[in-house]
């Protein structure tokens, strides 16, 4: 039988292509598995870190190295047995390429092992100070100080300001009693006055606030963050302890986000972290405005950390061309990546933990009344403290 031309020129075209070798479609989208609690007691910090890695894909059209990004969302709720379950899905169901998720550190520490055995990149804005340590793993990076870092870090400052003895106040949570532990050893033990640990969510902070005595301390540490954190501060200036011992916040104490929701009295309250809002660089300004006009708000600590992660995985992809298939090229260029964002310079030790510049916040209110923080001193390239905390 014979053909006529057109259906033989379908034929051969048919031929051909199924001649060629053919492209996985793994191969023709990176998929990035990104979870965070977006419902739950933290997705008022789970959601809005979320929303600053879309942002970060934004800027790049999502797409890195002539592949496209496609960024397949979970829901950890802040449950380890929920984070694990979805980060299972993520791997197994969907076929991600790396993992880019999670600030909770029950829900770390739950998926950690998990993702040493599949040996998927992940990197993390888990502060739990295992994950580089106990948990380490060539597949686990963290892009957020560690407990223990950002706890030295306000410890350090404090001695600084002339502090010889304080009281200590966190979550009973792993990463409040690791801040903890850092206090303990820049001011030694005997220079706690009290070291207290409410839950999570504590709504009265009475029982605690009345144990200060101002005349045995200089100052006041909180480890707490999110609600907690408004909480204790306008209770504590309720408690009338604001004008006779200084409060310093741990870490993202006086994130942007909660600024808002701050009361007045809370103006004073110091801390020292790796993001300030106010900070007049270049690139913080088009993150600040970038964010604002996607979403309305203003960025604090938990979207730099989202948005500067993806970064830095933005930054690896393109080193190695967009060949996430090859994870040992992928997670050797995240171990030598370097990128200059918002805050400055951000890498990864040798361990996979962050290095960054931290700075002394102030909350002050500004022209138009309302709260910010005020960037003081820059302490440069801040390293997790692994002499000291093993």
């Amino acid at each position: 039988m014979r053909l006529s031309p057109i259906l033989a020129a379908a034929v051969f075209a048919l031929t051909t292509f199924c001649s060629l070798p053919q492209r996985a479609w793994s191969e023709d989208s990176i998929k990035i598995g990104v979870m965070f609690p977006l419902t739950g007691p933290v997705s008022a910090q789970g959601r809005p870190e979320r929303d600053a890695i879309v942002q970060a894909f934004d800027e790049e059209k999502n797409t890195v190295a002539e592949r496209k990004i496609e960024l397949l969302f979970e829901d950890s709720t802040g449950r380890p047995d929920t984070g694990l379950t979805k980060i299972k899905a993520l791997v197994e169901r969907d076929k991600v390429h790396f993992l880019l998720s999670e600030l909770v550190s029950s829900v770390g520490a739950a998926v950690a092992p998990y993702v040493n055995e599949q040996k998927i990149p992940w990197v993390s804005t888990v502060a739990l100070a295992s994950l580089t340590r106990a948990q380490k793993s060539p597949y686990i990076f963290r892009f957020v100080p560690s407990s223990y870092q950002f706890g030295m870090t306000a410890a350090e400052v404090g001695k600084k300001m002339g502090w010889k003895k304080v009281y200590s106040i966190g979550w009973n949570a792993p990463p409040s009693r690791e801040a903890y532990e850092a206090i303990k050893k820049v001011f030694g033990p005997e220079n706690v006055v009290d070291a207290m640990f409410p839950n999570v969510a504590t709504s009265d902070y009475a029982p605690y606030l009345t144990k200060m005595d101002a005349a045995k301390a200089d100052g006041v540490f909180a480890a707490m963050w999110g609600a907690d954190a408004l909480r204790i501060s306008d209770q504590y200036a309720e408690y009338g302890l604001k004008q006779k011992m200084p409060l310093f916040g741990i870490a993202s104490f006086t994130s942007e986000e909660l600024l808002t929701d701050m009361p007045p009295s809370a103006a004073g309250i110091m801390s020292a972290y790796t993001y300030c809002g106010t900070l007049d660089t270049p690139e913080n300004k088009a993150f600040v405005a970038g964010y604002k006009s996607r979403y309305n708000a203003l960025p604090g600590s938990y979207q730099y950390m989202g948005y500067m992660a993806a970064k830095m995985v933005i930054a690896a992809m393109k080193e190695i061309n967009g060949k996430v298939e090859d994870r040992d090229a992928f997670i050797n260029a995240l171990a030598k990546v370097q990128v200059k964002g918002p805050m400055g310079s951000t890498s990864f030790d040798e361990h996979h933990g962050l290095v960054a510049d931290f700075y002394v916040l102030t909350v002050e209110k500004g022209s138009d009344g309302r709260l910010r923080n005020h960037c003081g001193e820059r302490i440069a390239q801040v390293k997790d403290p692994y002499a000291s905390f093993p």
